[in-house]
């Protein structure tokens, strides 16, 4: 009788120190793999995170910005009577609506204590107090997502561009600074009439 199988034959003998082997670098495997998906887990939620971040930060820019356009736009028209400069002369004037008035905080947005009291206390430093507008002109209470808030400041006349009379135009140059959590600051003159704006 002949077996084929025997235990004491050379490729079933047991090797010492090598038992359990495959188990243990299995588990070895399997914790890097691990470590690594919660790795890569956690970089997507960062990624998105940050995503996220920037897709507000884009969108607060945009609200400010567009409310610098909006208000250039209204300067050295006689539709808008806070932009009228009186006096050419006096250099850094703070142009906002009537305090107090609808135009100065038409969604009734700025805190009773922040309610300036005169022009003096509107800082260029400080939106709190400077004006507030809607973008899109939607002023339902507590609707204040695309709301900003600007300060126009006519700062003081300057030689009008080539191809205008320097003796009956000036280049008026103004700041413009908005609010939407992200201050922007815009500059730029708009050519008139000499001591008329």
């Amino acid at each position: 009788m002949t077996h084929l199988f025997s235990p004491s034959s050379a490729g079933c003998r047991k090797r010492s120190g090598e038992a359990g082997f495959v188990l243990v670098f299995a588990l070895v495997i399997l914790v890097v793999v691990t470590m690594l998906g919660l790795w890569a887990l956690n970089t997507s939620t960062m990624e998105n995170m940050i995503a996220g971040n920037e897709q507000v930060y884009e969108q607060k820019f945009n609200i400010a910005e567009g409310g610098i356009y909006t208000e250039a736009g209204k300067i050295g028209y006689s539709t808008v009577s806070w932009y009228t400069i009186t006096d050419t002369n006096q250099l850094k004037q703070v142009l906002v609506p009537p305090l107090g008035s609808a135009a100065y905080d038409p969604g009734r947005d700025i805190a009773n204590e922040n309610l300036p009291a005169s022009v003096a206390d509107i800082l260029p430093g400080d939106a709190t107090r400077w004006p507030r507008e809607n973008l899109v002109g939607n002023y339902t209470p507590g609707n204040t997502e695309m709301d900003y808030s600007y300060l126009v400041t006519y700062l003081y006349p300057d030689t009008p561009p080539k191809g205008f009379s320097a003796t009956e135009f000036s280049n008026y140059k103004f700041q413009i600074n908005s609010h939407r959590d992200i201050d922007i600051e815009a500059g730029g003159g708009k050519v008139g009439v000499k001591n008329s704006l």
